[in-house]
């Protein structure tokens, strides 16, 4: 459910000016596509930008990037899907050959590489991506740090932290586009409109002249509620 002051946007914040942490991760993929694009607190490479406006980064990911300037950390992205190898040095396929995994080498234009020690850009990175819940929340927050899932450290992540999703769909391109699709672009606002012209119905405070009396059940299956 959306709830709204009427003629206030919900998607911005108190002031009109700027949404919140919350509202950034109730947006369309197209919107964030847009505001991650644009945010100059998010640093991406040349092919990752080609990535993001080609439809081919998860959702969940751009959230991820719009979440974290949101608390005021400036991320450079390093990978996307191009540029990414289709399996990891394991031998399993990478989830960023399905757009679904993003790596960052700097935070705050301080490099991941050096940085992993408590109280460091890394730590205070991994520590915020973990209070990510629900359908953002990553499958993989891979670096030097283990703290328990979704955590991992591994060797070979020294200068990077490596966040993943599970990806949500086969192999079914068409069907994939359409359950991708959370709703197209502008239909956020269509739809928060939309509901804004509905009436709320009118309840009644006492029952109706054609209301019916209902005699109290001795045999309730619970005393806690009585009976109207």
């Amino acid at each position: 459910a959306i709830y709204r002051a009427v003629g206030k946007n919900p998607f911005l914040n108190a002031r009109g000016n700027r949404p919140t942490v919350g509202q950034i991760l109730l947006m369309s993929k197209e919107a964030l596509a847009r505001r991650v694009l644009s945010n100059p607190r998010i640093k991406i490479y040349r092919c990752g930008r080609s990535d993001i406006r080609s439809g081919q980064v998860d959702r969940r990911v751009l959230a991820t990037l719009e979440f974290l300037a949101a608390w005021g950390l400036k991320p450079t992205v390093t990978s996307l899907k191009c540029s990414h190898s289709y399996y990891t040095k394991s031998g399993s396929v990478s989830h960023h050959s399905s757009g679904n995994a993003v790596d960052i080498a700097k935070i705050n234009n301080v490099p991941i590489l050096g940085n992993q020690q408590a109280g460091s850009v890394t730590d205070l990175t991994v520590r915020r991506l973990l209070t990510l819940q629900g359908t953002v929340r990553p499958t993989q927050i891979i670096s030097l740090l283990d703290m328990g899932e979704p955590t991992l450290a591994m060797a070979n992540h020294a200068d990077h932290i490596h966040i993943g999703f599970r990806p949500r769909y086969g192999p079914n391109a068409k069907l994939g586009r359409q359950a991708r699709r959370l709703l197209a672009n502008n239909q956020w606002d269509k739809l928060v409109a939309r509901l804004g012209s509905i009436r709320n119905p009118v309840v009644r405070l006492k029952p109706s002249k054609y209301s019916i009396r209902v005699k109290a059940d001795p045999h309730r299956a619970s005393d806690a509620h009585a009976a109207e």
